[in-house]
């Protein structure tokens, strides 16, 4: 039986993940730590004698700077790499550039309310009004109907958009037909919607699971697309203090009391 290897892993941290900020579609650089993230993530998969022949980002810089990293570590810089809008972060509408905690707050410090919205399956943010999404640039030209990219999205939508381009061009075109061990390198959503989908968790579920920025975990599959064994972390110990640290977002303000950063 032929094994077949995915890794993926959400890009290094970047400035807004560290100021706390909701990202979503805004082009954010890697703040200094998720260079170093990067770097460690290409480390991992060296150490783990995996082997890439593909790279998938997404349209984002920070997504793309971290493959770009990784294929760098692995002295790889030359295989194949696809950049598709599909496997962008899930669109957070108006609360996109927002500090989370001031949503938080904004919500009468409700936790359920803004845990739904912020990780529950239907949950679904503001969206942003036609045509003032500046989020929405050049890079998308290649898009003939505009009416496809979201104003805002639940992980529902999100899977929406990016499941079917994951299963018919990743999944059985790259991994299983040709074979290749694929690298994703792409955002937290995104992440958490590919565990759904290949772990089968429920829509309840999934609002419990939370991705650490810049350590890869491998999926291992046979020729129908389905796990052989559990999915895994190549740093379990770092990988669960990040998602300690991502499960708290909002929820906490990240400034002192005196107002300083």
């Amino acid at each position: 039986m032929t094994i077949h290897k995915l890794i993926i892993l959400r890009h290094g941290e970047s400035q807004w993940n560290h100021e706390n900020k909701f990202c979503g579609w805004i082009d954010i650089p890697l703040s200094e730590k998720g260079k170093q993230e990067a770097i460690y993530a290409g480390e991992l998969i060296k150490k783990h004698n995996l082997d890439p022949d593909i790279l998938f980002t997404s349209k984002l810089v920070r997504s793309i700077e971290t493959g770009l990293t990784i294929l760098e570590v692995l002295h790889k810089p030359w295989i194949d790499h696809i950049k598709t809008w599909r496997l962008n972060e899930r669109h957070y509408g108006k609360y996109q550039g927002r500090d989370k905690h001031e949503v938080f707050v904004e919500l009468g410090k409700d936790k359920e309310k803004f845990q739904y919205i912020r990780r529950n399956y239907h949950g679904l943010p503001p969206l942003v009004e036609v045509g003032e999404d500046a989020s929405i640039d050049q890079r998308y030209n290649d898009i003939l109907n505009k009416d496809i990219l979201p104003r805002g999205e639940s992980l529902l939508m999100v899977m929406e958009r990016l499941i079917p381009f994951f299963k018919y061009e990743i999944l059985d075109n790259e991994m299983i037909q040709k074979n290749k061990t694929v690298l994703i390198v792409t955002h937290g959503s995104i992440v958490r919607s590919l565990i759904k989908y290949l772990n089968h968790v429920s829509d309840d579920d999934i609002s419990k699971i939370n991705v650490p920025t810049g350590i890869p975990l491998v999926f291992e599959l046979n020729d129908r697309g389905e796990l052989v064994k559990p999915y895994y972390y190549l740093d379990k110990e770092k990988a669960e203090k990040g998602i300690a640290k991502v499960k708290m977002e909002g929820l906490e303000t990240n400034r002192p009391s005196n107002g300083k950063l």
